[in-house]
């Protein structure tokens, strides 16, 4: 996926500045929405979220549809360069002055309390698993890509099935 994508592109470009890495992840995750939407018409099947609700949004996906949200999406991400080029400068400096342990317990906190508000104890518990299971590789030194194979099969299975 996307964060494949990244690990390749960085190992091809080893001299990328700052704003070549935003402009590097953004073109990556761009073009990630871009394949989704082609799969969600020719597969009828959705691969991430933001698919998922426009397949909710639109009865039938037709050809009309890719090139409007294809425009939309090409359109948006030219302007998000500049955005998130302006913004990471601010952000960087705002970061500098923060406590980066009181901002990490922050996040963390504020996406606890958004999973429990939004999905619940179930939403919770899988919050829970699945920090431990991207704790573990890094505890016994192996890469985080070894524990995507635990969702080869189900995603297999859903666009086979």
């Amino acid at each position: 996926g996307a964060s494949t994508a990244a690990v390749i592109s960085m190992q091809i470009t080893k001299n990328l500045k700052e704003d070549g890495f935003m402009i590097l992840m953004g073109s990556i995750n761009t073009f990630n929405f871009i394949l989704s939407m082609v799969t969600l018409y020719v597969l009828d099947k959705a691969r991430n979220g933001s698919i998922i609700v426009i397949q909710e949004l639109v009865d039938a996906i037709t050809i009309n549809h890719i090139v409007i949200f294809l425009s939309a999406v090409l359109i948006a991400g030219s302007l998000s360069v500049f955005l998130a080029l302006g913004l990471s400068k601010v952000f960087s400096k705002i970061m500098s002055i923060v406590s980066y342990r009181k901002m990490v317990l922050s996040v963390i906190f504020l996406i606890t309390a958004l999973v429990l508000v939004l999905t619940g104890p179930l939403g919770l518990l899988i919050l829970i698993i699945s920090t431990a299971i991207g704790i573990i590789p890094p505890a016994v030194h192996i890469s985080r890509t070894h524990s995507m194979g635990c969702l080869l099969l189900p995603v297999i299975l859903y666009f086979i099935l």
